[in-house]
């Protein structure tokens, strides 16, 4: 009886453990790729069932790529971005998936 008490203890402990390491936040970094784009700025919302997470703006003035470190819980996630430079100003949107600290390189040129 004792060795099944531990188990289901045991058990339990790392049934807690996996729903709190699935709920620390991710280092991810998302890396915007201009593809020769001329922008001046670029403005960015990432969203989570329907609510903005995150917002940035940032400065792509001469940039071809732009780093963008957040934190993250896992899940799924819709990135709305605009793009603004002198032609005028291009927007759009893409999902994100996060499940592990890692780099996300987002194409965001024509």
């Amino acid at each position: 009886m004792k060795v099944l008490a531990r188990l289901v203890a045991l058990a339990g402990a790392l049934g807690i453990g996996w729903l709190l390491l699935s709920a620390t936040p991710r280092e991810v970094v998302l890396v915007y790729d201009l593809g020769g784009a001329r922008a001046d700025s670029l403005e960015v919302e990432i969203r989570r069932g329907g609510r903005v997470i995150r917002r940035a703006e940032l400065s792509a003035r001469g940039a071809g790529q732009l780093r963008h470190p957040v934190r993250l819980p896992d899940g799924d996630y819709v990135l709305a971005w605009r793009l603004g430079g002198p032609e005028g100003s291009r927007s759009g949107e893409r999902s994100l998936e996060v499940r592990e600290d890692a780099t996300v390189v987002l194409p965001l040129g024509p």
